[in-house]
């Protein structure tokens, strides 16, 4: 598939910026240049599938170009997996480590032709489990991603994708993907061990040489708490991999920011749904505590089981590695763990996991609710709301706050402060204060820590 062969963009297209990295621009022609050894090695060696272990750098981008164009699956691998959880997903797929570059020269037109259904990657997901699966995604699958994020967004002429999020997922993995493809530039930004938040000043002036950026909430906030300012080139900023919050989304429009929610999951290859690029200056809609995650993309039907949404698309995975069924329902669509709702233009509100719903006393409880209520109180910075053990209610409803307000701590002042918004059963009955939430390794808040970390400060919570 030729439009995903760096050495057939150094055909069509040799002087164009194939990606930049720590302030040098590579042409699609050096870019090849360099491919090739690694291409030959993989060519010569054979690999079932090739684990790789990515960082927003020139060596893992050349090493998925090699990949990419001999057709060989990768196995991605986030830097900061244990090697308990790296040796697991090795053994799995079958996968083996980069071979030694070789000497021979790289003949691209003695490979075989590569099936379109072919394995692109494999790329391990935790599920509401935190059993990691591996979710194959073909090479069409991707492709199909990539058109359908165009269709919104269109490109234009020098456009460059900030690649900041892990390339390990497929949030990273389908910018290069869309960035080859339109044989257009990826500008990389490696953050360091100490992670994307640890480096929000360097964030910021890198994307100023930005025209497309891709941001998980968390860094959006931290990017607006430094006196963020989108340069004049910045045409959108892409939100997704978790809620984004009606305060962050109000925020970011009074900062100037063009803002594009979206949503999807691994095994769709990335966003399916995505605000209208016409649409990334307005206000986003909100219902019920949630902003708009916009409209399905071309080629995407959404439909509902119960209020589970269910998706169907030409981006959708080929099924998890080892299990025999992809799940799908007879007539081809996922039935997600995500619960939402259409709104009266169509557009999809993501109201959270159905494993996050917190159940007290028989009532349901939406967490994004309350997060949005609380973070909505002067003096809160964010919050993460979930259940903790109760043996009156089931569970009680419980906020972790960043906050320099201590009182903010007490469950009876959130009560007086929430009374006019939330029913009662809703209100948080359990607090703590914290310095910062804890995330997951792609920067969204993590829930299940933040509630080990509460019962790590109190074993035995007093009920009430």
């Amino acid at each position: 598939m030729s439009l995903l062969s760096v050495f057939a963009a150094a055909r069509e297209s040799p002087d164009a910026v194939a990606f930049v990295d720590g302030g040098e621009a590579v042409s699609f022609r050096l870019a090849a240049e360099r491919t090739a050894p690694r291409a030959a090695a993989l060519a010569a060696a054979r690999p079932r599938v090739l684990a790789l272990t990515p960082r927003a750098d020139a060596e893992s981008l050349l090493w998925l170009y090699a990949a990419l164009a001999t057709g060989t699956p990768v196995l991605t691998l986030h830097t900061r997996a244990t090697l308990g959880e790296r040796s697991a997903a090795i053994a799995r797929a079958g996968a083996t480590e980069v071979p030694p570059l070789a000497s021979a020269p790289f003949d691209e037109q003695r490979l075989p032709p590569i099936d379109d259904a072919a394995a692109l990657a494999f790329i391990p997901t935790s599920g509401s489990t935190g059993t990691p699966r591996l979710v194959e995604l073909s090479r069409r699958a991707m492709l199909a991603s990539a058109h359908a994020s165009a269709s919104n967004l269109g490109w234009q002429a020098y456009d460059r994708w900030l690649l900041c999020v892990p390339l390990a997922h497929t949030g990273g993995l389908s910018i290069v993907i869309r960035c080859l493809a339109a044989r257009q530039s990826v500008l990389l930004f490696e953050p360091g061990p100490n992670g994307v938040l640890e480096s929000i000043a360097a964030l910021a002036q890198a994307a100023r040489s930005a025209t497309l950026v891709s941001l998980v909430p968390s860094v959006l906030a931290a990017l607006l708490d430094a006196g963020f300012a989108p340069a004049p080139g910045l045409r959108a900023v892409l939100v997704g991999g978790a809620a984004c919050s009606p305060v962050l989304a109000r925020r970011a429009q009074a900062a100037g920011v063009p803002l594009l929610t979206s949503y999807g999951l691994t095994e769709t290859g990335s966003q399916v749904v995505t605000r209208r690029y016409a649409e990334r200056f307005d206000p986003l809609p909100e219902r019920n505590g949630v902003v708009s995650s916009g409209h399905p993309l071309p080629g995407v039907t959404l439909r509902f089981d119960g209020d589970r949404i269910a998706v169907r698309a030409p981006s959708l995975f080929s099924g998890y590695l080892g299990e025999a069924s992809a799940g799908l329902t007879e007539d081809g669509f996922l039935v997600t763990t995500d619960h939402g709702e259409l709104g009266p233009d169509g557009e999809l509100y993501v109201r959270g996991r159905r494993d996050d719903v917190i159940i007290s006393g028989g009532e349901n409880v939406d967490p994004l609710e309350v997060e949005a209520a609380l973070a909505a109180l002067p003096g809160v910075q964010a919050a993460c709301v979930f259940g903790t053990p109760s043996a009156r209610f089931g569970q009680v409803v419980t906020a972790l706050l960043v906050t320099t307000d201590p009182a903010l701590g007490e469950p009876a002042h959130l009560a007086h402060l929430l009374a006019d918004r939330l029913a009662r059963h809703k209100l948080p009955r359990r607090a703590l204060i914290a310095k910062s939430l804890p995330l997951t390794l792609s920067g969204k808040v993590d829930r299940r820590a933040a509630s080990e970390r509460y019962r790590a400060a109190f074993p035995e919570p007093t009920e009430r």
